[in-house]
């Protein structure tokens, strides 16, 4: 087991690792409460940046039936989790955050469909490989993201969507089943509205 942890303080994240090569790289600023890592597979690397918060986070790499390898989480800085449940279930898998977002309850990022959909030849149809989510994006509660999909910066995803494509525009709100834009040129603060009110 090669597990690097580089925390400050008592509160830190329940890691559960079966494998080898596996690389758990958390700045020392960052802030854990009901978090567990599972890792499930050899060579893969976790990156939490500074300031990062999470709270009730289940944060899976494999199955224990179904281990993978070479996956790469990467959350960047000031980035704050309720209730989260993310999973990377296929090989070299890539799940990219961007600095400054924010995550609301019930949030499910999933980078794989767990199970296989084939064709009539037996191809596989739904492989996957990533998920982007840029700087500055917030996402409201009970929101779902699935396999190869990809959020811009300054983006909303309203409250019940499920993210199923890939999205270019920054600054919009997405929102819907399956997820659209449904409105541009925004932007958003995590101050209450009450600040911005002009009187």
């Amino acid at each position: 087991m090669s597990l690097k942890r580089f925390i400050n303080g008592f509160l830190y994240p329940r890691i559960i690792n079966h494998g080898n090569g596996n690389e758990i790289n958390i700045a020392k600023t960052a802030y854990f409460r009901k978090t567990k890592f599972q890792i499930y597979g050899n060579n893969n690397k976790v990156f939490i940046d500074e300031n990062v918060y999470m709270h009730n986070a289940h944060i899976r790499i494999g199955f224990s039936d179904c281990p993978v390898n070479n996956c790469v989480l990467k959350i960047g800085k000031n980035t704050s989790f309720n209730s989260l449940d993310m999973q990377l279930g296929e090989e070299g898998s890539i799940v990219e955050i961007g600095d400054n977002s924010m995550f609301s309850f019930h949030v499910e990022i999933c980078c794989t469909d767990t199970h296989a959909i084939l064709d009539n030849e037996g191809n596989l149809l739904n492989r996957g490989e990533s998920i982007k989510i840029g700087s500055h994006v917030w996402v409201c509660k009970n929101v779902v993201i699935t396999k190869n999909t990809e959020i811009p910066d300054n983006c909303i995803v309203a409250q019940g969507s499920i993210v199923t494509k890939k999205f270019s525009d920054k600054n919009c709100v997405i929102a819907g089943v399956p997820a659209c834009v449904v409105k541009k040129d925004i932007n958003w603060d995590a101050k209450r509205p009450q600040k911005f009110i002009v009187t």
